[in-house]
């Protein structure tokens, strides 16, 4: 498999960097994880909107999936696309999307080129040679990381990626990461003050807490995202290297990475 960083920005974006997005490409299959904010204007330096076989989602929160309007207009506006791309949501999540059409100034602004599915948050999702296992994560709205595999000869058939999406401590943590060749892991906080006070409440990880999984998980590499850079982040390598041994990095716009 492999993983190419489109964005790594958390909700404030680093300066020119895109928000949340990910490319991962195993066997013949390639999907695009999350789309915030400045994320297709990246892809469209690699890849077309044709050359995807779905858009995976893992939560609603918009510097995660606003890019969506703009995908929409990187196809045809008037004809139906002849093959709409397949957008894998969480569950529950229609209203959203229909807000955003409707944001947009058209109920029907997706229909054209998109088919929504709804994953129900527990059952594998195939898509082609690439297989999801969600798993939900503790986050202020409900949230899912993926478990990902790929279809391949002798050992590429047991590489794992596993990421993270957007998350505050919990149990679900290091099950998703376990024994991960790559562990895909947000790293929003250089605080505590920056999240929500009461334990149960947080939604997301200091770089510290990424390593402790990371740790615990028994993940062979860690790569931070979704992480504040206004000083390069040696804050976060120095914090998250304190407590792991294994190789630790901080994901860099389009770059890629073997899984």
């Amino acid at each position: 498999m492999r993983l190419t960083v489109l964005g790594r920005s958390p909700a404030r974006p680093n300066p020119g960097e895109a928000c949340a997005g990910y490319v991962l490409e195993g066997g013949n299959s390639r999907i695009l994880m999350d789309v915030g904010p400045g994320v297709v204007a990246q892809l469209l330096r690699r890849n077309t909107p044709d050359e995807l076989d779905a858009v995976v989602i893992s939560h609603m929160h918009t510097d995660h999936c606003l890019d969506l309007v703009t995908l929409r207009y990187s196809y045809p506006w008037i004809d139906v696309a002849k093959h709409r791309l397949t957008v894998i949501v969480p569950p529950g999540s229609m209203g959203q999307l229909s807000e955003l059409a409707l944001g947009s100034g058209y109920a029907n602004f997706f229909d054209k080129s998109f088919i929504f599915v709804e994953h129900d948050g527990k059952r594998p999702i195939e898509v082609g040679d690439l297989r999801l296992e969600p798993e939900e994560m503790q986050h202020y709205v409900r949230t899912w990381g993926f478990r990902i595999t790929a279809k391949g000869p002798g050992e590429e058939a047991n590489r794992v990626l596993a990421y993270s999406a957007d998350s505050g401590p919990c149990e679900a943590l290091p099950r998703l990461a376990d024994e991960a060749d790559l562990f895909l892991c947000e790293a929003a906080l250089r605080s505590l003050r920056e999240d929500d006070p009461e334990p149960q409440s947080r939604g997301h990880l200091l770089p510290h807490e990424a390593a402790e999984t990371a740790l615990i998980a028994g993940a062979r590499s860690l790569l931070l995202t979704h992480i504040p850079m206004q000083d390069g982040g040696a804050w976060a390598l120095e914090e998250a290297r304190a407590v792991y041994d294994g190789t630790v990095e901080i994901a860099e716009p389009l770059r890629t990475y073997e899984v």
